[in-house]
Parts: C-alpha cells; structure tokens; sequence
C-alpha cells in the first residue's frame, strides 16, 4: 500500500511473518510519526480547514497519553518500540522466522513526510539479512513518467494501481515456485523491560505483554 498503508503492510511483515509472502509499499514509513498517536497532546491536527479568516483544526480522539505514568493508556516506549519497522534486532528475528519474504519500495529522495534515509537504512537491514529487497529511489524530475510517477513530493502522486499492475507480477513470479510458511506460529519482541509475543491460538491472533 502507500503510505500509511504501506506502514501497516510492513508493520503486518514484522508481528505474523509466516503469514507474509511480499510487502509492496509506496513511500511508507518505518519510524512512526508520535505526533499521529498522542494527537491532541502534542498539539497535532490530523486535518485542518482554511476559510476566509477562520481555521478549523480537527482531532483523531485517542487515549494515548504521555502525561499521566499512571494511566492505562499511558504510552511508554516499549508501546513505540515495537511499532518501529527500523529496528535491526527485531528484523533479525523476523528473518529467522521467514527469510523468504520478498519487499519493494517506491521512495522519493525528497520526501517530506516520511524520510528516505530511514527508508534507505531499513533496506540496508535486509541486504544485510541476505533479504529479497529492492528499494527504488527517486531522484530527481528526470524519475517522473507522469504516468506512475507524477511528483517528487510524498507519495509522488503514485496510485495503488498502478504500483500493483507493475510490481505485483513481478512478485507473483517469483513465488510461483516457493512453499508458503503459512502455519500457525508465534514470534517474540524484546523492548526495554517488556517482551511483546505474538501468537496464533486456535482462530485467534493474540498479543501478550511480560
């Protein structure tokens, strides 16, 4: 997916890798934006309007907090921790547990909303990994076809379809021979004091914090 989309995709990769075949994503990012999740807090509007001379700021409501230690929803750093893609102990257990899942990635050298270094680091991880990884960067206006790729800005105006027409059979032809590693199993993630284990149970998928 793209953006947001694209996050969740590689954020799915990392908490259920056996349930992963590829991670196709346009400009997605790999450290979570906080403003996004504290909203309010930090003063973060998740849209606002312009009118003549009045400006409407409007909030996603969330409970999260970083004010209050004793609220049930505080936000401590193990809950952001675990959210991070670019974490390069968390990717060497993902890849234990599947190092056959394939990424790609569309990025433009200057985006604003979600930077390529971060991006360009992650895809770093992967090779390092011996990871079936490519990472397309965009350069510059000679990059822009003006049919998959119309900008330079976040997201490059690239719609979801025509990423897939160009990069899911491309995918698809690579796994046609591959045995997926779709079983139940589960995966643990070490951050600060606490561990975060995924794990199939029955029809279910679950989360337990120790």
């Amino acid at each position: 997916g793209g953006s947001y989309g694209g996050y969740l995709s590689l954020l799915i990769a990392k908490i259920a890798p056996w349930y992963v075949d590829g991670v196709i994503d346009n400009s997605a990012v790999v450290l979570p934006f906080l403003p996004s999740l504290l909203g309010r807090e930090m003063n973060y509007a998740d849209l606002s309007f312009f009118y003549n001379y009045i400006i409407l700021h409007c909030f996603i409501k969330t409970y999260w907090t970083r004010k209050d230690p004793n609220s049930l929803y505080y936000f401590k750093d193990e809950n952001y921790i675990i959210r991070v893609i670019l974490n390069s102990s968390h990717l060497i257990l993902g890849a234990n547990v599947n190092p056959n899942i394939i990424y790609v990635s569309y990025h433009s050298i200057k985006d604003l909303g979600a930077p390529a270094k971060d991006k360009i680091e992650l895809y770093k991880c992967f090779k390092q990994l011996n990871l079936d990884a490519t990472l397309h960067l965009i350069q510059d206006e000679k990059d822009i076809d003006g049919k998959m790729i119309k900008s330079l800005e976040h997201g490059m105006r690239m719609t979801d379809k025509a990423l897939f027409r160009k990069e899911l059979p491309l995918m698809l032809e690579k796994l046609k021979d591959k045995k997926s590693p779709m079983r139940e199993n589960s995966i643990s993630y070490p951050c600060k004091n606490r561990v975060f284990k995924f794990r199939d149970e029955g029809d279910k998928f679950k989360l337990e914090i120790v």
